[in-house]
């Protein structure tokens, strides 16, 4: 039975998928050694676990004659009768733990695991005095099973606090006939003789407590140090009460230099509540104040290799004082009066910690909630759309003018932002009113009071009725209502040789017969007679070079066609824009081959070779660098030698960087000469700096030298120091205050005030002040920025008592600042006295303009301690 669960235990870790390195705990859960982590394993998480410590020397007895410490052995015969009664120090004694279980992670919220301790000792006992040596002894067994159960609370999943409760049972699976001696818990000590059980009794004892964890990582959006601090409190309940029951805390610290090694420090200390004595034979003795000294510390190396295995290496160290357990039994079926200790100590001074730990999830993971699972997922760590390979979309509508940008269409998205924007943006970098998203022209441009045509053409006369009314016949020349716009009657005010209105209306066609003739529709605007005098409509709105099906119901493909290449067709027609054929999606940019509707992918799998519809419509060439073939398995991907059917390559993408499958089949070594690592981005080639995924946005676009913050978020400053350092904070306009915004000008902190002489806030003031250090907190412009308060006074009084006014002034500003959250290390106070004032001393406004606290900013050129004051003395 045991092989068949070992068996099935090692066919699930070789089919589970690595995770994100944490480090496993002896009971295996996250955590250090025998602190809990409060932070959980994951839904699905597997772990194993072979941890342990180790033990040489003799440090736990101390062996003289002052205390009489020996091993003491009493063997009797079948009746009864004591047949040997001898001493003898302990020697060469050797003693090893093991903590051998395996745990998972249930949802993300709890965890369960189960342990089974096993313990081994070895010992001699030499002859002093002709007493007798103790032989050679050696003994190993299990101790007693461990059921734990760890429940974190759902706290959001950004903040840096985590909280849980753990637990657990330990059953009585020990021997009491094949016990060492040394003693691996507190709890298996008897207070009222002193004995005790070193590997475990036949009690059951219960566990609980409470861990908090703080992850430093989690700070500034997950691009804080990698630093771990774990706090655990509890109790210890053994259902005997003859035996030690206790309290127990710990406090450890991890640091992650890089992904693949750790190292934490732990302090663990058992609290002993209750004094005992403790006897040998007929006597009693006093254990000093009765209570043992039971604090450890514990410090270790941990080694994360990428398949899931990490290696713990490390020691520990007692810190407590010498104080002993009273007696420890060692007695078998052939030593049926015992070996008993009469002095031991329950922790040795030094022991050595290591072992291995393996974990890996059973279910493909979705650490970022985006429902893209991480392996098929492009930006594992950002919420992204499930259709966008798992990455953010771009806003749909960057002008938010309510036309989506041209991608959302591109994209297939118009569903997915369908109450945000609509349509198309021909104009996506400022809002416009049309339905084209383009700003609309000026109604009015002559300013007389009479709308240009394109008002009616587009039925927005009621939109502009406050500004205009009517059609303008001369909209570049300001006339009258009276004649249409125009400063006097024009038979054809546009020159397009068709006739205003007017002169239909009253019966002078054949009187201007040889200027115009027909009727024009639009008089104010220049168009063709086909169209009634006015403009034609755009023929290709999504300028895919395809007509829109207007063109062919009006029956003008001919002439927008022949427009490109007959320049006096085009002037006769009005025609300013040509196309040709039909486009099928007129509002979606498409290729002529295609209608004019947008294409699939042209490689859905990233194999490299082209859909079959890209042979089909004789599009190889377009797609030409993309992609190239037939793929006879499309929607899987394959190696171009099996025709883009699924065949496995270490290095799809050639960027000599291997596919993850190599590392999870352990087969580096294997494919050592075509690749090596590991590739994050197996189907796009990168640079092995980015782990294989490619680096396409620009570091610094507004050419400030400070780095867009993609460059932080992906740990690449060293790659572009050279051009950039630091965070922009302003990314869309160069800056020159040190983090790519404009230099801000200097602030007044106008309201702040102090009680007259003194440099006392008066209450208003300090309201104030709260509310700017909000501002220089919270917001993106202000929150990196150094500050100098400068203090000012009036030249009313001595100049030296001026100075250190001012100075106090400016440092209880920065006092108050600091108080309300303003780190220490981004401000500084001066006082200027009367040094530096802005308005004249002479009147009693001018004083009270001077009696100032202002806010400076440091920038790279300007430390923020001179006066920048304008006022000629």
């Amino acid at each position: 039975m045991n092989k068949v669960a070992m068996g099935l235990a090692l066919a699930l870790a070789a089919s589970a998928f690595a995770g994100h390195p944490q480090t496993i705990n002896k009971e295996g859960f996250v955590g250090v050694n025998k602190t809990q982590s409060a932070q959980s394993l994951g839904h699905s998480k597997l772990v194993f676990t072979l941890l342990g410590d180790a033990t040489f020397g003799n440090d736990m007895f101390p062996n003289n004659e002052a205390t009489g410490t020996a091993l003491h052995e009493e063997t009797y015969n079948v009746e009864g009768s004591l047949v040997s009664d001898k001493n003898a120090p302990v020697a060469d004694f050797v003693g090893g733990s093991a903590y051998i279980g395996f745990a998972i992670g249930i949802w993300h919220y709890f965890d369960l695991g189960v342990t089974m301790p096993v313990y081994y000792d070895q010992f001699n006992a030499e002859d002093v005095g002709g007493q007798g040596a103790i032989p050679n002894t050696k003994v190993g067994y299990v101790g007693n099973l461990k059921v734990d159960l760890k429940a974190r609370f759902p706290l959001p999943e950004d903040q840096m606090f985590d909280i849980a409760v753990f637990g657990g049972v330990t059953a009585g699976t020990a021997n009491a006939e094949k016990q060492g001696l040394w003693i691996r818990e507190p709890e298996y000590i008897n207070k009222k003789t002193g004995t005790a059980y070193p590997f475990g009794h036949k009690i059951t004892t219960v566990k609980g407590g409470l861990a908090v964890t703080m992850d430093a990582s989690k700070l500034d959006g997950g691009d804080g140090f990698p630093f771990l601090l774990h706090l655990n409190g509890g109790y210890r309940y053994t259902t005997n009460s003859d035996y030690l029951s206790l309290p127990f805390m710990s406090a450890a610290a991890e640091i992650y230099f890089m992904d693949f090694m750790s190292l934490f420090v732990e302090y663990y200390w058992d609290i002993q509540m209750d004094k005992y004595e403790y006897c040998i034979e007929d006597a009693c003795f006093d254990n000093g104040d009765g209570k043992l000294d039971m604090k450890q510390l514990t410090g270790a190396l941990v080694f994360h290799l990428p398949v899931g295995v990490d290696l713990h290496m490390g020691a520990s160290y007692y810190l407590g004082g010498d104080k002993f357990v009273a007696s420890n039994v060692l007695e078998t079926s052939e030593r049926p009066g015992g070996v008993t200790a009469s002095r031991i100590r329950v922790n040795p001074e030094y022991t050595v910690y290591g072992g291995i730990t393996w974990s890996g999830f059973l279910l493909a993971q979705d650490r970022d909630g985006d429902g893209v699972t991480d392996d098929e997922d492009k930006c594992p760590d950002d919420v992204g759309h499930r259709l966008n390979q798992g990455c953010p979309l771009g806003n749909p509508d960057a002008d938010e003018d309510g036309v989506c940008d041209s991608w959302v269409a591109e994209k297939g998205f118009e569903s997915e932002f369908i109450e945000v924007c609509e349509g198309v943006d021909q104009c996506p970098n400022e809002a416009g009113e049309g339905d084209d998203g383009c700003p609309l022209d000026n109604p009015d441009a002559d300013g007389d009071g009479v709308c240009d045509a394109w008002v009616s053409q587009k039925k927005m006369t009621k939109k502009f009725a406050n500004v205009c009314e009517g059609i303008d016949d001369c909209p570049a020349q300001a006339g009258s209502p009276a004649f249409n716009g125009c400063p006097t009657k024009q038979p054809d005010p546009d020159g397009d040789g068709l006739c205003s209105p007017w002169v239909t209306d009253e019966g002078a066609m054949n009187e201007f017969a040889d200027i115009c003739k027909g009727y024009d529709m639009c008089p104010g605007e220049a168009g063709s007679a086909a169209n009634k005098g006015c403009a034609w409509d755009d023929p290709d709105a999504d300028n895919d070079g395809l007509c829109d099906p207007w063109v062919t119901e009006k029956k003008m493909g001919f002439y927008f066609e022949k427009a490109a290449e007959d320049e006096n067709m085009a002037k006769e027609w009005f025609i300013d824009k040509s196309c040709k054929g039909i486009d099928k999606c007129p509002t979606e940019l498409g290729p002529a081959t295609n209608e004019g509707c947008p294409l699939g992918n042209p490689d859905t799998d990233k194999d490299g070779l082209c859909d079959p519809w890209v042979t089909e419509k004789n599009m190889l060439d377009q797609y030409d660098g993309i992609c190239s073939g037939v793929d006879k398995c499309p929607t899987e991907a394959g190696e171009a030698f099996a025709q883009g059917c699924p065949m496995e390559s270490p290095d799809p993408d050639g960027d000599s960087l291997c596919s993850p499958w190599v590392t999870k089949q352990k087969m580096l070594d294997q494919f050592k000469d075509m690749c090596r690592g590991y590739d994050r981005c197996e189907l796009e080639a990168g640079p092995e700096w980015n782990k294989g995924c490619p680096i396409d946005d620009d570091p610094d676009p507004d050419k400030d030298g400070v780095c867009s913050e993609w460059v932080a978020t992906k740990k690449l400053q060293k790659e572009f120091e050279s051009v950039c350092t630091g965070i922009d904070r302003c990314p869309d306009e160069p800056g020159d205050d040190g983090h790519g915004c404009p230099k801000k000008a200097v602030e007044k902190l106008d309201g702040v005030t102090f009680k007259s002489g003194k440099a006392t806030l008066e209450s208003n003031a300090k309201k104030i002040l709260q509310n700017v250090a909000k501002k220089l907190v919270n917001e993106d412009s202000y929150k990196d920025l150094k500050i100098v308060i400068q203090g000012h006074t009036d030249n009313v009084g001595k100049e030296k008592t001026n100075q250190k006014l001012s100075e106090n002034r400016a440092k209880e500003v920065m006092k108050t600042l600091t108080k309300a959250g303003v780190k220490k290390d981004r401000i500084k106070a001066i006082g200027m006295g009367s040094s530096c004032p802005i308005d004249d001393n002479s009147t009693a406004e001018g004083r009270e303009m001077n009696r100032r606290i202002e806010m400076h900013f440091v920038t790279p050129d300007n430390d923020g301690t001179q006066c920048e004051s304008n006022l000629v003395q």
